[in-house]
C-alpha cells in the first residue's frame, strides 16, 4: 500500500478508537476496534487481538527515549495475514481543528504465512525522538486474509518510571494464612525516589519504600502476610515515582485468595526457548533457555532440567539426553537457566544427517511439585510424566520439535574477534595460521589439540599469507602499509628487523619531438594529478626461485591495483628489489615513442613532467639520460645516455644501462596504456605446489575481470602472460573471478566464477572444461588436490589422467563444497557445511592421525617430470573412473581423503575432513 494511503487508513482507524467509535469485533473491550472486510466476503469476523504487555488496564509508563516491549495474542477463524504494531499520541483540540496524531514509536509490520489462526507476537518498538511528556497509545492491529481489521490498544505514560510487577500473573490463586512474596522493578534515568505496592478488594494492604538517594534502577522485594480469614478477589498495583514526582504504574493484577491448603501444592510456572543454527556442525549445540518461577507463596524452585529426544528418521532410532541444575537453597522469584545440548545420535561418518530433537523442560519446587513446558511464549504448568528410563516429559504432550541437518566441518571462531582474510596450513607443525586484518596479528590454531596458541603480532592489516620455499617462515602481506612481515614458524614470532619494505615504482613514456629542433617529452606514471598505483600488498604467492609474487589492494586514493615481484638479488645485497609486472599491458603503436619501466628516473633538457636528478652534460644538451641502480644496491647509480640526432637513441641508452647491470624494460614504438596494466578489484594470486607457475585472477572489475599466469623465472625476470578476459575465457560477459587454484606442477588451474568452475591450462590459458556450481553467485573459493599433477595439455602431451587425485574442490553458495572430477568435469561428490565460504579455499593431505584405525589403501603419485610427490588415498580400482572401490573395500568410506580450510561468513575458518564417502557421494557408479 502506498505510504500516504497507509497513513490515511491508519489515522482513520486510530481516530475511531480514540473517540470511542466502536465497530463490533470478535472480542469485546473498550479499547478494541475493527474494520470489517469488503462487500461480498464470506468472512465477516474480524480477528481477535489482546495486548498482554504493556498491561492494558492501568497507566503503565516509560521514560522518554525508552523502547517498549509489546506482546499480543492474535486469533482469527480463517487466518491472520498481517499484524502492525505502533505507538501514537493525540495532540491539539478537535473542536478548534488543531487535533493531530503523532508517532511516538516506530511502526513494525509482521507478515504471517497462510493459515496462521492463533499466535502470540512479541516485539520491541523503538521510540521516535521527542521530548514531550504525554500519554501515548500502543496499538496492535491485525488483518485477516479477507481484509477484516481489528486492534487492541493500551495507554502508556511517556516521561514516567518503567515499573514491572514480577512473579504474579492475572487470575493467580494465593492461599490465605500464608505470606505473599512480591517483587517490583522500577527504572528511570531521572531517578526513583519511592516504590509502593497496594492490595485492594477482599484484603487491603500497602507496602512503601522511600529511596534516598534516588537510584536509576530499584528492586523492591517484600513479603505481605495474608490473614487466615480472607477469601475472594484482591487486586495488586505497583507504583513508582521519579525525581520529578511523576508516577508510573503496573497492574492492577487480580489475585484470588483461597482457603489454606495442605502446604505447598502449586507447581512452578515455566517456559522454554530453544535455539540452534539452521545447519549444525558436530560440535554445535542446542541452546535451551528455561525461565520460570514458583508461586509467590511456594517453597521455591529446587531443580530445573530438560529431556531431549533425538530422533533419526533415516535410521529409525531414538536416543535421550537429559540434565538438571539444582538450587540450594531453592530459588524464589523468576529464575533463568541456560543449557547447551551437544548434537547426539548422529552418524558422523555419513554427513549430512538430519535429526529431529524433541525438547521438554521442567521445574520442580522444594515441595516436590513438578511442571513441564514444551514451547510457547507464555508461562505454563503442564503435568510432568516419567518415562520407563527415568526421563521427565510432559504428560500426553510431545516436546517442542527442532529439525536440523548435521553437516561436516568444524568452524574455528577467533578467541577475541576480528576478521580473517587468508589462511595457511602448516602440515609439518600441525598449525593453521589466520590473518586477522582488524587486530594486526596472526591467529595460530593447533590442529592437534584444537586450541588457539599465542597469537603473533605482525604489521598493519595483514592479508595474504605464503610459506617460504623452505617452509621455515611465513610471508605476511601487510595491506595497511607497503611491507611484508617474516614470521619464524619455529619461534612463532616475527623476525626482528627483517620486514620487507617495498619501494615505490614508476613508469615512463618518452616521446621524440621534431620541428624547429629536436627534443624529448617525458611523462611519468602515476601522474601527480592522476590515479595512483597502489603499493599495499593483498594476496601473495612464492615461486620456485623464492621470489614473492603479490597483488596490491586497489583503494579509493590509489585505485590502480598491480601485480609485483619482490626478490633479493644474489651477493651481499640487503635491499630487496620490487618490479612491476608490465608485460601483460596493451601497447598501442605510436611512432617515435618508448615505454620504459624498472628504472629510477629520466632527465632531459626539455620536458614537461620530469624526475630529473642530475644535469645533463653540455655536449648532449638536447638529449636524454636514463638513471638506474644495480639491482639490490641502490647507491650504485648507473646512467645511459641518448643523443637527440639518433632515432634509436633511447633504445641504445637502455642497452647501455643493461650492459652496466640494469634490469630496465623498454618497448619501442609504443606508450603505456595504464588502464590495461592495472587491476581494479580483489586480485587473487595462487602458485602451483612446486612453485613453477603462479596464476593471477582479477575479480569482477569493469569492463571485465582477467586471468593471467606467470612462469617462474630467474630473480630479475618478470613476465605475465598476455591477459585473457574472463568473459572470453568463460563465455559469459558477467562472469568474474571468485577463487583461484593451481595443481602441483602447474598443468591445470581452476577458476571459481559466479556461475561455474572453469578449468584451464595455465601455460596457454586454454579452457579445458567447466562445471556448473549451484548458488555460485554467493561465496568464493576453489582448490585442487595437492597431489593433482601431470594433467594432459598441449604443453604436456605425455600427461595422464589419474581419477584418484585429479579432483577439484569448489565452494557453492548452497552451503556445500562440490567435488569435481577434472577429466570428465562432473561433480561426483559433495560435502555439506554449515556456512558459506567467502575467501580462499585450501586443500591439504590428511594428517596421520586422521585415518588411524581405518583401512585406507594409498597410491604413489608423480609429477610431469616423473618425480615422486606423495601418497594419495586410493579411491578407484586400477585407476579406472568407472570402478570406484566398494564402501568397505581396500579403502573404507570413512577414510579421510583431504582436509579443507576456508574462511566463512560466520567470521571464522572451517576445517573440513573430506572422506571417501563424500568424494563418491554422487558418482554415477555408486
Amino acid at each position: 500500500m502506498p505510504r500516504n494511503r497507509f497513513l490515511g487508513a491508519r489515522l482513520a482507524v486510530t481516530a475511531a478508537a480514540m473517540v470511542g467509535i466502536l465497530v463490533v469485533a470478535a472480542c469485546e473491550g473498550e479499547n478494541l476496534f475493527s474494520v470489517p472486510g469488503g462487500a461480498g466476503t464470506s468472512d465477516a469476523r474480524a480477528p481477535e487481538v489482546t495486548i498482554t504487555a504493556p498491561r492494558g488496564d492501568s497507566l503503565s509508563a516509560k521514560p522518554l527515549g525508552d523502547s517498549v516491549f509489546v506482546s499480543a495474542r492474535v486469533k482469527d477463524n480463517v487466518g491472520v495475514s498481517s499484524v502492525r504494531l505502533y505507538g501514537i499520541a493525540e495532540r491539539g483540540n478537535e473542536s478548534l481543528g488543531t487535533d493531530t496524531v503523532v508517532d511516538r514509536f516506530a511502526e513494525k509490520e509482521i507478515i504471517l504465512g497462510p493459515g496462521v489462526r492463533d499466535t502470540t507476537l512479541t516485539r520491541y518498538l523503538l521510540p521516535v525522538p521527542d521530548s514531550i511528556k504525554e500519554t501515548a497509545l500502543i496499538v496492535v492491529e491485525a488483518t485477516d486474509s479477507v481484509g477484516n481489521v481489528s486492534a487492541d490498544t493500551v495507554n502508556l505514560i511517556l516521561g514516567g518510571p518503567d515499573v514491572t510487577l514480577l512473579d504474579v500473573v492475572e487470575g493467580q490463586s494465593v492461599q490465605a494464612g500464608l505470606n505473599l512474596a512480591t517483587r517490583v522493578v522500577a527504572r528511570d534515568p531521572l531517578g526513583i525516589i519511592a516504590i509502593q505496592v497496594d492490595l485492594h478488594g477482599a484484603y487491603e494492604a500497602t507496602v512503601k519504600k522511600s529511596i534516598s538517594p534516588a537510584a536509576d534502577s530499584v528492586l523492591l522485594d517484600s513479603v505481605i502476610p495474608i490473614p487466615d480469614d480472607i477469601r475472594g478477589l484482591v487486586t495488586m498495583t505497583a507504583t513508582a515515582r521519579n525525581g520529578l514526582d511523576v508516577a508510573g504504574h503496573d497492574g492492577p493484577v487480580t489475585l484470588n485468595v483461597i482457603p489454606a491448603g495442605n502446604g505447598d501444592t502449586i507447581p512452578p510456572r515455566l517456559k522454554q526457548l530453544v535455539t540452534a543454527p539452521e545447519r549444525m556442525e558436530l560440535q554445535d549445540a542446542l541452546t535451551i533457555t528455561v525461565t520460570g518461577n514458583d508461586d509467590p507463596q511456594g517453597s521455591g524452585v529446587a531443580t530445573v532440567g530438560y529431556t531431549v529426544r533425538g530422533i533419526s528418521p533415516a535410521r529409525q532410532d531414538t536416543l535421550f539426553a537429559t540434565s538438571t541444575s539444582t538450587f540450594d537453597p531453592p530459588r524464589t522469584g523468576t529464575t533463568t537457566t541456560v543449557f547447551r545440548v551437544p548434537t547426539f545420535n548422529v552418524d558422523s561418518l555419513n554427513l549430512p544427517d538430519t535429526l529431529v530433537y524433541e525438547v521438554t523442560t521442567w521445574m520442580r519446587d522444594a515441595a516436590g511439585n513438578c511442571a513441564a513446558a514444551t514451547g510457547g511464549d507464555s508461562l505454563g504448568s503442564a503435568l510432568c510424566s516419567v518415562l520407563p528410563g527415568g526421563q521427565i516429559v510432559a504428560a500426553a504432550r510431545a516436546g517442542e520439535r527442532v529439525t536440523r541437518p548435521i553437516v561436516a566441518g568444524k568452524t574455528v571462531l577467533l578467541p577475541s574477534g576480528g576478521q580473517i582474510l587468508d589462511a595457511a596450513v602448516d602440515t609439518a607443525r600441525g598449525r593453521l595460521y589466520l590473518s586477522n586484518v582488524t587486530r594486526n596479528r596472526l591467529e595460530v590454531f593447533d590442529l592437534h589439540t584444537e586450541r588457539f596458541r599465542n597469537d603473533i603480532g605482525v604489521g598493519s592489516e595483514p592479508w595474504g599469507l605464503a610459506f617460504t620455499r623452505d617452509n621455515d617462515s611465513l610471508w605476511v602481506a601487510n595491506s595497511g602499509g607497503t611491507n611484508f612481515s617474516v614470521v619464524d614458524l619455529d619461534r612463532e614470532h616475527e623476525v626482528d628487523n627483517t620486514r620487507l619494505l617495498t619501494p615505490d615504482v614508476t613508469l615512463f613514456d618518452v616521446e621524440l619531438r621534431t620541428g624547429d629542433g629536436i627534443s624529448y617529452l617525458i611523462t611519468m606514471y602515476p601522474q601527480p594529478t592522476g590515479a595512483s598505483f597502489s603499493d599495499r600488498p593483498q594476496f601473495v604467492a612464492v615461486d620456485s626461485f623464492g621470489s614473492v609474487i603479490y597483488s596490491t589492494k586497489a583503494t579509493l586514493i590509489a585505485p590502480l591495483g598491480t601485480v609485483r615481484k619482490a626478490y633479493f638479488p644474489p651477493g651481499d645485497s640487503t635491499r630487496p628489489e620490487v618490479k612491476l609486472f608490465v608485460e601483460h599491458a596493451n601497447f598501442p603503436l605510436s611512432q617515435n615513442k618508448w615505454a620504459l619501466a624498472h628504472i629510477d628516473s629520466i632527465s632531459s633538457s626539455v620536458d614537461t613532467i620530469t624526475a630529473a636528478t642530475d644535469s645533463l652534460p653540455a655536449e648532449i644538451a638536447a638529449g636524454l639520460a636514463l638513471y638506474d641502480h644495480v639491482p639490490g644496491y641502490p647507491n650504485q647509480v648507473i646512467k645511459g645516455l641518448a643523443r637527440s640526432n639518433e632515432l634509436d637513441a633511447v633504445t641504445k641508452a637502455a642497452a647501455d644501462l643493461v650492459a652496466q647491470g640494469s634490469d630496465v624494460f623498454i618497448a619501442a614504438g609504443t606508450s603505456w596504456d595504464v588502464a590495461s596494466l592495472a587491476f581494479k578489484d580483489t586480485t587473487y594470486v595462487a602458485s602451483s605446489g612446486d612453485g613453477s607457475v603462479v596464476a593471477v585472477g582479477e575479480g569482477g572489475a569493469a569492463p571485465v575481470g582477467r586471468v593471467l599466469s606467470y612462469r617462474a623465472s630467474p630473480l630479475e625476470r618478470t613476465s605475465l602472460t598476455r591477459w585473457q578476459p574472463v568473459a572470453g575465457l568463460l563465455e559469459d560477459a558477467s562472469e568474474e573471478v571468485r577463487g583461484l587454484g593451481l595443481n602441483y606442477d602447474g598443468t591445470l588451474g581452476v577458476i571459481r566464477g559466479r556461475a561455474a568452475a572453469y578449468f584451464i591450462s595455465p601455460g596457454d590459458l586454454r579452457l579445458q572444461g567447466l562445471t556448473a556450481i549451484p548458488g555460485a553467485l554467493q561465496g568464493a573459493g576453489a582448490a585442487l588436490d595437492p597431489l593433482h599433477a601431470n594433467a594432459r595439455t598441449l604443453e604436456n602431451l605425455g600427461g595422464q589422467y589419474r581419477p584418484d587425485t585429479h579432483l577439484a574442490f569448489v565452494s557453492s553458495g548452497d552451503h556445500t563444497v562440490d567435488i569435481i572430477d577434472t577429466h570428465h568435469f562432473t561433480r561426483i561428490g559433495r560435502v555439506y557445511i554449515r556456512d558459506v565460504i567467502t575467501g580462499p579455499l585450501r586443500a591439504v593431505l590428511p594428517f596421520p592421525d586422521d585415518n588411524a584405525g581405518f583401512r585406507c589403501a594409498t597410491i604413489g603419485v608423480r609429477d610431469k617430470a616423473g618425480r615422486f610427490i606423495g601418497n594419495g588415498v586410493k579411491i578407484y580400482q586400477n585407476a579406472e573412473f568407472t570402478t570406484p572401490l566398494a564402501p568397505d573395500g581396500e579403502t573404507e568410506d570413512r577414510c579421510v581423503v583431504m582436509k579443507l580450510f576456508a574462511t566463512t561468513d560466520a567470521g571464522g575458518v572451517v576445517v573440513v575432513d573430506v572422506r571417501k564417502a563424500d568424494v563418491l557421494r554422487e558418482h554415477p557408479n555408486r
